[in-house]
């Protein structure tokens, strides 16, 4: 390949730039002003460009250190711009001045650009290789030509290349000169010397724009829909462990699951957007969501709850509900904080057509796990994997008695559910998971999780005279009419369902 050599003309001063060819990033010295280099992006402590003979190496000027008599990898340093490695060989040339010292080495170490690092963009720095110069320092003055293999971790990453100078007693300086490293210059100094940010990625979280639903923070990145068709409808029957009236109308609520993630497809946040639309129960019910398998560590903050002062639960420093295995929210505690009665003696809201429908408004519950990019690191960052609709476990909690809580068929209760109401009258509970909230009665359930938005009961009608198939989808066990809550020829009676919106 044809080697390009740039010149360029800075501060007055002609002579080799660093610079970046198709894969090469090269600073020989020659600009003679550690200023220049700065300008370039380059950062130096305790070196200079300087043609003294004791640390010369070739060309009219090399990079002569401080003496090296301080081990910090801070004492006399450079740090290359940001560069994207590539596969290859970091290699440069060094000697030391002949004086006196104990040791002296060149320690290499790289720097990956953290975006979350707003003045620097600096992580950690990694040591790699070293390079030791031979004892007796005294009177050494051996040019010596230094490569290190780049590490496999580095390669197609952002990051700067570190070269620490350090030594033990003695007068000892190190020269230095044609340093190369594989990679694309990418700082830019007209900004702070960041790397160029791509007019397709305005936030530099590495996703271009076009595929980026949050193209100006870099924190977030993707939405991830667990119903990307549209909300689902949850309802509930409240008589838990008796069958009731069976009109499933007692907590009827519509809701979309957004997962956000970062660029490293990871959860920054969960959006939970919950529509109450009835309530046919005269009690004062609540509702919550456990995230099944999340550590309630894992998460930073919850926030749109609705609670009421006098509220029946405890809650964690960061908005979960005290005393469970797994993060449980509590959306409201009391379905008066979202719903309005209409009054004149209705037994329920929106679910008796003889009273005015009441205004229902969306809710939003926002589940933190990571704030600006930080998370717990004991707990663990969430993957996308693991928070899917098996994670999605709604409950109903009944009038107020915390212990009393109705789930979805065969999901578990939280800990804070009483278990001697298991078996007892309707409840099929034998502590076989997949029985819970299972009734004697062919297995039917006191809850439904429909993954579409869908009409409801009228208050006192059985949930088979308005969905049709919707027994024989039960009696089943889901095998028979898995579409029985759909609008389609003689599956439903209109005449007994509301579907307030």
């Amino acid at each position: 390949m044809k080697k390009i050599i740039i010149f360029s003309y800075l501060m007055g001063l002609v002579g080799f730039q660093s610079f970046s060819q198709e894969n090469l990033v090269k600073n020989v010295a020659e600009l003679g002003s550690t200023n220049a280099y700065r300008a370039l992006c380059w950062s130096l402590e305790a070196v200079t460009a300087s043609n003294a003979d004791g640390t010369f190496i070739n060309g009219d000027y090399s990079f002569r250190t401080n003496q090296l008599t301080n081990s910090s990898n801070y004492a006399s340093w450079m740090k290359s711009p940001w560069i994207i490695i590539e596969k290859g060989e970091i290699s440069f040339s060094t000697r030391l001045d002949g004086s006196a010292g104990e040791n002296r080495s060149i320690v290499l170490q790289y720097i990956l650009f953290d975006p979350k690092d707003e003045k620097y963009g600096e992580g950690k720095e990694v040591k790699f290789d070293s390079f030791d110069f031979p004892n007796p320092i005294n009177k050494q003055t051996t040019l010596h030509k230094v490569t290190a293999e780049v590490p496999k971790e580095l390669i197609g990453k952002t990051a700067k290349i570190f070269f620490s100078f350090v030594g033990t007693g003695g007068t000892a300086r190190a020269g230095v000169d044609d340093i190369f490293i594989p990679g694309k210059y990418v700082s830019d100094p007209s900004s702070n010397c960041f790397p160029k940010v791509d007019k397709n990625d305005s936030d530099g979280d590495g996703v271009e724009d076009e595929e980026d639903d949050y193209p100006d923070d870099k924190y977030k990145a993707y939405n991830n829909y667990l119903n990307p068709e549209g909300p689902g409808t949850l309802m509930f029957e409240d008589l838990w462990p008796a069958k009731g009236d069976y009109d499933f109308n007692d907590l009827v609520l519509d809701y979309t699951i957004n997962r956000v993630t970062d660029a490293e497809g990871e959860i920054v946040e969960v959006l939970i957007d919950i529509l109450p639309r009835a309530a046919g129960a005269g009690y004062a019910n609540g509702f919550g969501i456990e995230i099944t398998g999340i550590s309630p560590n894992q998460v930073y903050k919850v926030e749109g709850s609705k609670i009421k002062s006098n509220t029946i639960h405890k809650f964690m420093n960061n908005g979960l509900e005290e005393g469970n295995e797994y993060a449980t929210i509590i959306a409201f505690d009391d379905v008066a904080n979202v719903l309005t009665h209409p009054g004149g003696g209705a037994l329920g809201i929106n679910t008796d057509p003889k009273f005015p429908m009441q205004l229902v408004e969306k809710m939003r519950i926002t589940m933190y796990l990571k704030d600006a990019g930080n998370y717990d690191k004991d707990a663990g960052a969430v993957k996308l994997n693991e928070i899917m609709l098996d994670n999605f476990n709604p409950f109903l909690i009944v009038n107020q008695k915390r212990g009393v809580e109705i789930h979805l068929p065969g999901k578990m209760p939280t800990a804070h559910a009483d278990k001697s109401l298991f078996g007892t009258k309707e409840d099929n509970s034998n502590g076989d998971e997949d029985a819970f909230y299972r009734g004697k009665d062919n297995g039917l359930p006191w809850a439904l999780n429909v993954t579409e938005s869908i009409p409801y009961m009228i208050n006192k009608e059985d949930i088979t005279t308005g969905f049709n198939m919707f027994y024989k989808w039960a009696a089943t066990g889901g095998e028979a009419y898995p579409d029985w809550y759909q609008d389609k020829k003689g599956y439903r009676s209109e005449k007994v369902l509301l579907n307030a919106k």
